[in-house]
């Protein structure tokens, strides 16, 4: 284990932690498995000799394998799609807010894809490029994705508004 990837991890977790245990949690449907993804993805990254310049997307990508792993292991599939407290209030108020409720049902009609991107835009801070980097797939398609899923979120939405 390099002192270098231990100080590095220490560093990205501490400032991180909120938006990998958010977009954990969007994968893995479940608290208890997005933090079990969380702790093996680092588990993992510390037995490296050496990180990427820049981090940030390669950890992301390793907590979504680890998610992923976990989630063909248990097929388990109970918990809200975000975490308990968006990082911001500005968000909704948290997760037994009006807002944060029907944000949370607009999310489960949209696919897989689409939520993946718009978690890790919104919640994450992450751009188009780097969640093309964490998922393998071209810039034009994750930017679909965010449009498109943004596009359902906003017609769930005025359907729900009141009139």
């Amino acid at each position: 284990m390099s002192e270098a990837v231990i100080n590095t991890l220490r560093s990205f977790y501490a400032g991180h932690r909120q938006q990998l245990y958010t977009y954990a949690v969007s994968i893995t449907h479940s608290r208890e498995s997005a933090e079990d993804a969380i702790h093996q993805a680092f588990e993992r990254l510390l037995h490296r000799d050496s990180l990427p310049s820049d981090p940030r997307p390669y950890v992301f990508r390793c907590v979504r394998n680890a998610a992923l792993d976990g989630l063909r292991r248990s097929r388990v599939r109970s918990a809200p799609i975000l975490a308990d407290d968006p990082p911001d209030p500005a968000y909704g108020g948290g997760r037994g807010s009006h807002l944060a409720l029907d944000l949370e049902e607009a999310l489960q009609g949209v696919s897989p894809d689409e939520r993946e991107a718009i978690v890790l835009k919104v919640y994450s801070s992450l751009t188009f490029h780097e969640i093309s980097e964490i998922r393998r797939v071209p810039l034009p398609t994750v930017a679909s994705w965010y449009r498109r899923g943004l596009e359902k979120i906003r017609e769930a939405m005025l359907k729900e508004a009141p009139r």
